[in-house]
């Protein structure tokens, strides 16, 4: 099983699974992948004929931060953004390994444990609709592999830089909080290897300044601006403050919350318990070797990894070891929000377990026939789980297109009385639908982020979509609406306010959905 044929006989069948798995979905069941679905739709026809999109909202989008996904779905290739959004979904998981695979050879790994990147190509971010966050993530292990490449004397240097900083861009249109990150890996990685020569420290840092301009420029005047019209409802704090307060009082009450990583990825497979359970099973393929050479290290005092060749400026694991560090004072330190934006250090579990896949394909222990068998089994177990997943959700939600008008020049509202799909909530935008299937109007959190590249137009008055699973009040969202989307049972005082009105009647029930139309309309 140890053979370089045995792995790559299963590393290219996985792939190639994962890939059919991808392409068969519909829906995923991923909670932001609807707006950002929405948000591509918006931008790829406003101001058409065809819809109503430049009444309702603004676009924000001009080097802005997080917006590659407007570009990629407006790509003239892609016949619709659903079918661009299933290509970047596969791009994203398919690449993963891949790129695990190439830094472990860099460092002269064990090519086993790339079999343990696939236990992570759902991870939280992915999951979760931070689709952006998910390919920056594949982004800075591409410039983690081409940093590793300058290291090589036969590498071309210059080509590499020019590689690093067009990648860091990259990722600032992905996802700008990855963008610091990248900032300060690639910072770190300067210092450390030029700490002595400070006339190429500063050649080098070249590659940094085209996305520190960028950030600068977004941060203080392009999100000021946007935060400056009315269609922006502002935060009850500036972030400054938020920072100082969370940091005096809350912050040593997340620690407990913070071991979550070792679950993050995978929890949603099951609700409650037994999803920690199997995730956590799925993560000790990654977590066994660093406990393992932590017990040498600190127990046994042999040293697996030897101290001095970490510290080589020269030496390809000394920027993994970096890496570990940049991304464990990500996760630990950074705060869980800031005023209009959450979650934040959770975002990066999935990097800081990357590191845990490199540092631990270093530890010879593990270069064993059982450990291939282990990661294979592992890997092979995740893929059956989440195929699993993915269809069953699939299964459920197949006649969910059915429920909507076809008259896309009114106003829909969404009342979801039943978010969950095996204990994630998913169907959060699930109205955004409307807008993607039919170029349809629609209330949606999209246009009350604050990072968000998608604002509302005043005069359209569209209210804030509100959480009715939180026994939020109806009431705006019924003035607005011709069509209300209803999702689960309305709760006896919902349907009081309903009946007080008398404005609507039920036209559609599809499954566990519920369309109910304005009568004057």
């Amino acid at each position: 099983m140890k053979s370089k044929r045995n792995f790559w006989i299963v590393f290219l069948l996985l792939l190639l699974i994962h890939a059919v798995v991808i392409l068969s979905v519909t829906y995923f069941p991923f909670a932001d992948v609807a707006s950002h679905l929405a948000e591509g739709t918006i931008y790829k026809y406003y101001n058409q004929a065809s819809n109503k999109f430049n009444e309702y909202y603004t676009l924000h989008y001009f080097f802005y931060p997080n917006t590659f996904h407007l570009f990629f779905f407006a790509l003239p290739i892609f016949s619709s953004v659903e079918i661009a959004n299933k290509i970047l979904h596969l791009l994203i998981v398919i690449s993963l390994p891949p790129l695990i695979y190439l830094i472990i050879k860099e460092i002269n790994g064990n090519r086993w444990f790339a079999l343990t990147g696939f236990v992570l190509v759902y991870g939280y971010n992915l999951t979760f609709g931070f689709t952006g966050n998910a390919l920056a993530n594949d982004v800075i292990l591409l410039i983690l592999w081409l940093w590793l490449r300058t290291l090589d004397p036969k590498s071309n240097h210059f080509l590499n830089m020019i590689g690093i900083a067009s990648f860091l861009i990259l990722v600032y249109f992905s996802h700008a909080m990855v963008a610091l990150f990248g900032l300060m890996m690639v910072g770190a990685f300067l210092l450390y290897r030029y700490k002595s020569n400070f006339g190429k420290l500063v050649l080098n840092s070249l590659v940094l300044l085209p996305l520190g301009a960028l950030i600068a420029y977004w941060w203080f005047f392009l999100q000021k601006s946007a935060e400056g019209t009315t269609a922006y409802t502002p935060s009850e704090v500036s972030t400054g403050a938020f920072m100082k307060e969370y940091y005096a009082r809350e912050f040593w009450t997340t620690y407990l919350d913070r071991v979550k990583f070792l679950v993050a990825d995978n929890a949603q497979l099951f609700s409650g318990i037994v999803g920690k359970i199997v995730a956590l099973l799925l993560t000790l393929i990654i977590v066994v070797p660093i406990a393992v050479l932590l017990y040498q290290y600190l127990v046994k005092r042999n040293k697996a990894i030897p101290l001095n060749s970490i510290l080589d400026p020269n030496n390809k694991f000394t920027y993994i070891v970096i890496f570990f560090f940049v991304s464990l004072g990500c996760y630990f330190i950074l705060p869980s929000r800031i005023p209009g934006q959450e979650p934040l250090y959770e975002r990066f579990s999935t990097i800081l377990l990357f590191a845990f896949i490199f540092i631990g394909s270093k530890i010879s222990e593990f270069n064993t026939r059982f450990f291939a068998y282990a990661a294979t089994l592992v890997a092979i177990v995740h893929l059956g789980l989440w195929a699993q997943y993915l269809y069953q959700f699939n299964q459920e939600n197949k006649n969910f297109a059915q429920v909507f008008p076809q008259d896309n020049s009114k106003v829909l509202s969404y009342m979801n009385y039943d978010p969950f799909y095996r204990g994630r909530m998913v169907y959060d935008h699930y109205q955004c639908f409307y807008i993607i299937q039919h170029q349809g109007i629609t209330t949606s959190k999209i246009i009350d982020y604050r990072f968000g590249m998608i604002r509302r137009k005043e005069s359209g008055g569209l209210p804030s979509q509100e959480r009715m699973y939180f026994n939020e009040n109806p009431r705006k969202l019924l003035q607005k609406a011709d069509y209300l989307l209803v999702r689960g049972k309305i709760p006896a005082n919902h349907q009081r306010i309903l009946d007080s009105l008398n404005t609507f009647t039920k036209v559609k029930d599809v499954d566990n959905w519920h369309l109910l139309k304005r009568k004057s309309i």
